[in-house]
């Protein structure tokens, strides 16, 4: 069976821009996603002062973007389940694959769709060809269409929430399917992605014998990490006694080294691909937030 472009609904997301929905948008947002009521009357007034052939065309083109995201998703999806189907170093892959991944937001799609678009991707690749028995007897044939039928009848969104259940919940899923022709909300797999998740922060190169308490020796590597900590540990000890604003730097400072590329990349570098993906995406979930709170505190000129 070939690997199909998954069908999107027809419906756009915005089916008649209205004044209300425009301010919804628009309005700043509290830390918990509530509107800042502060800020509704000025933004009526701005939209008011706009004219509704300025709305009108932001509407169009919100409309069109949309539709747009929604029909090159399946191609995207495609490229990204053929790329992870290349034979190639684990590493020219990765590299090859974060590639594509500034290449598709380039191109338009926004990073949050380009998280899904890759974590789908992947988990379609990777569950392609694998075999599902089961009690009854089954031919490999008939158990590699089931996998292709089950693959290519959820959507890229759907994909996703799979891809970021662990086995238990993939398998309840794909049963679902296989057994009683039953394709699952987007909800109901939400609802079992939360109740029983991946293992977000499983490492590569982790050994069974670390969690049975190895005697091995630390390296070099591990040696110098811990005892970074402890003068970082120092350092924090010293600062009690610096003043309030010098100490306040300090930690912004930290936190500005730590979201550093180079720092990411090497932070990233010690997950699976699949760990990778989901980490991305709560770190543009943070920046979305960040922005946010930023927007409702006010600057002292100084």
């Amino acid at each position: 069976m070939v690997e199909t472009f998954p069908q999107g609904k027809n419906k756009s997301k915005l089916q008649g821009f209205t004044k209300l929905n425009i301010t919804k948008t628009l309005t700043p947002k509290n830390e918990n996603g509530s509107l800042d009521q502060r800020f509704i009357s000025y933004v009526q007034s701005l939209i008011e002062h706009c004219g509704q052939e300025c709305i009108d065309t932001l509407h169009q083109f919100h409309k069109e973007t949309e539709e747009s995201e929604r029909k090159a998703g399946g191609a995207a999806l495609h490229m990204i389940v053929k790329l992870y189907s290349l034979k190639m170093e684990d590493w020219e892959k990765k590299r090859l694959a974060k590639s594509l991944r500034e290449a598709l937001q380039e191109i338009g799609f926004k990073p949050s769709k380009v998280t899904k678009l890759m974590g789908a991707g992947k988990f379609k690749a990777d569950q392609w060809n694998r075999l599902h028995h089961c009690i009854g007897y089954k031919s490999d044939q008939q158990l590699k269409e089931e996998q292709h039928d089950f693959l290519n009848k959820y959507g890229v969104a759907a994909l996703y929430e799979i891809s970021r259940m662990n086995d238990v919940g993939q398998a309840k899923v794909r049963n679902a399917y296989v057994d009683n022709g039953n394709i699952m909300s987007k909800h109901a797999l939400e609802e079992i992605r939360q109740e029983i998740p991946a293992i977000v922060d499983e490492r590569r190169g982790r050994r069974q014998s670390s969690i049975q308490g190895s005697t091995k020796p630390l390296s070099q590597e591990a040696d110098t990490s811990i005892n970074l900590n402890a003068y970082e540990s120092l350092k924090s000890a010293e600062d009690n006694s610096e003043p309030l604003q010098l100490s306040a730097q300090k930690s912004v400072s930290e936190f500005l080294y730590s979201v550093e590329p180079d720092y990411l990349d090497k932070l990233l570098n010690q997950y699976t691909p699949h760990a990778q993906d989901q980490i991305l995406s709560m770190l543009s979930e943070a920046v979305t937030k960040l922005a946010s709170y930023l927007a409702t505190r006010q600057f002292v000129n100084i």
